[in-house]
C-alpha cells in the first residue's frame, strides 16, 4: 500500500491500443483502407505484424517482450531485466482494461492519470494519407473516451490530434472538445514537411487556445520513423554502428525531440503568439529546461534576423499556463525546486518497463529538502490547476 497521503495526479501515463479500435471503432466501410494505411497485431506467441502504408513496417521491440506494456505494480529494475526477451510475456491487462488500471492506481496510490497512446503515438504521424490518419485518430480518441468514462474523474483521455491536414485536424479538435476532452497531445516530428510550430499551423494553435484544451507535446522513441522526421531512427543507426544489440532511442530521442520543439516555439515567438494556451512537455523528463531557456536567450540574442521577441523565462514560460514533466529518478529538478516547483508534475510512464512510482517520486523530493508544500504541488497541485480539474470531498 502506498504511503503517501497527498493527492497524486500522473500526467504520462499510456495504453496500449488494442485491435478493438480497429474493429468496433471504425466505420465499416473505411475498414479495409484504414488498416492498410496503419494496423498492429500481436498474436498469443507474440508475434506482432504491423502495416504502415501498404507495406510491412518495423515493430517496436526487436524482441518478444513488449517493453511498452509490460510493467506491474511490484516490479524492479533488476526483475524487468532478467526477462526472457525470447519468451512472450504478454502486457498489463491496464494498459487496455480500465478496471486493471484502476486496480494498479489504487495499489500505487494514483488519484487520476492522463492517458497518452503508444502505438497511435508511433506510427500515425507516418501515415501517408491524410484522411486516413485523421480517421484512425478519432477511432482512437472514440475508444480512450469510453475507456476513460470507466471513472471520468480519475482517467483523463489526452486526444490524439495528428498534423497532417490542418482543416481535418481543426475539425477533430472540436470534436473532442466537445465531448469532454481537457487536453490534446502532439507528437514532435516532421509530418510530411513540415513541423508544429510552421505557420500553416496557426489556425490550429489559435483554435487550442480558444477552446482552453490543454496541448501536451508528447515525444516518441521514433524507431519505425524515416530518419529525417524525428531523432530516434539516426540514434539507432549510430546503435546498430556501434553494435549495441538493442535500441537505444528511447534514452535520448524524447528529449531531443521535445526539446527541438521547445526551441522552435521560442525562435519563432509561438509562445508570445499565444499567451493564454496551456502548453505541457510530457515524456522526455524536465532537467533540460532551465538549460534550454538560458540558451534560447543567449542565442536568439546573438542571432542576426532573430525575430524581436522577450525571452527572459519569468516572462514567457514561467508566468503562462505551462507544465512539464518529470521523471521520479531526476536530480536537477529538485535540487532547482524554487525553478520547477510551479511547472513540474510528475509522470509514470505506465506500464512501460520504466515506470516510476509516485512514492519514489516523493522519496527523491524528500532526500533534497524540497518542502513538503512544492512536494504537494508537482505531485498533483500543478497538474490540477494546469488542467483545470475539480475535486470533491475527500
Amino acid at each position: 500500500m502506498p504511503k503517501h497521503t497527498m493527492r497524486v495526479i500522473d500526467i504520462d501515463s499510456h495504453v496500449y491500443e488494442p485491435s478493438a479500435i480497429w474493429e468496433r471503432y471504425l466505420d465499416p466501410k473505411h475498414y479495409a483502407v484504414a488498416r492498410a494505411a496503419f494496423w498492429h497485431a500481436t498474436d498469443s506467441d507474440g508475434d506482432t505484424t504491423v502495416v504502415l502504408n501498404g507495406k510491412p513496417a518495423r515493430a517496436m521491440n526487436r524482441s518478444k517482450l513488449v517493453r511498452q506494456a509490460l510493467w506491474r505494480p511490484g516490479m524492479t529494475l533488476d526483475s524487468i531485466g532478467a526477462l526472457d526477451p525470447d519468451r512472450y510475456s504478454g502486457v498489463n491487462p491496464g494498459s487496455q482494461e480500465p478496471q486493471a488500471r484502476l486496480k494498479d492506481m489504487d495499489a500505487l496510490g494514483i488519484d487520476a492519470a492522463l492517458l497518452f497512446p503508444t502505438l497511435f503515438a508511433e506510427y500515425l504521424p507516418a501515415v501517408e494519407n491524410p484522411e486516413m490518419a485523421t480517421l484512425l485518430a478519432s477511432a482512437y480518441n472514440d475508444w480512450l473516451f469510453d475507456f476513460s468514462s470507466a471513472a471520468p474523474k480519475r482517467l483523463l483521455p489526452a486526444a490524439f490530434i495528428p498534423l497532417h491536414d490542418v482543416a481535418l485536424a481543426k475539425a477533430e479538435v472540436k470534436r473532442v472538445a466537445a465531448k469532454g476532452f481537457k487536453a490534446a497531445v502532439l507528437r514532435p516530428s516532421f509530418v510530411g514537411d513540415r513541423f508544429m510550430n510552421y505557420r500553416a499551423y496557426e489556425p490550429l494553435w489559435r483554435l487550442f487556445e480558444q477552446l482552453g484544451l490543454a496541448v501536451f507535446v508528447h515525444p516518441s522513441p521514433g524507431v519505425t520513423n524515416p530518419e529525417w522526421t524525428c531523432a530516434g531512427p539516426f540514434i539507432e543507426r549510430v546503435a546498430d554502428y556501434l553494435k549495441i544489440g538493442h535500441d537505444i532511442a528511447e534514452t535520448a530521442a524524447p528529449m531531443m525531440d521535445a526539446g527541438t520543439a521547445f526551441v522552435a516555439f521560442f525562435f519563432c515567438g509561438h509562445m508570445e503568439d499565444y499567451p493564454k494556451l496551456k502548453l505541457a512537455f510530457a515524456h522526455a523528463g524536465a532537467s533540460w529546461v532551465s538549460l534550454a531557456l538560458e540558451k534560447v536567450e543567449t542565442f536568439v540574442t546573438i542571432m542576426p534576423g532573430a525575430k524581436k521577441i522577450s525571452l527572459e523565462p519569468e516572462e514567457v514560460f514561467l508566468e503562462r499556463p505551462s507544465l512539464v514533466g518529470f521523471d521520479a529518478w531526476e536530480v536537477m529538478v529538485p535540487r532547482m525546486h524554487d525553478f520547477y516547483g510551479p511547472i513540474a508534475a510528475w509522470g509514470s510512464r505506465y506500464p512501460h518497463h520504466d515506470t516510476s512510482t509516485p512514492q519514489e517520486a516523493i522519496d527523491n523530493l524528500r532526500r533534497w529538502d524540497v518542502p513538503e508544500e512544492t512536494i504537494a504541488k508537482m505531485m498533483g497541485g500543478n497538474a490540477t490547476r494546469f488542467l483545470g480539474l475539480i475535486w470533491g470531498p475527500g
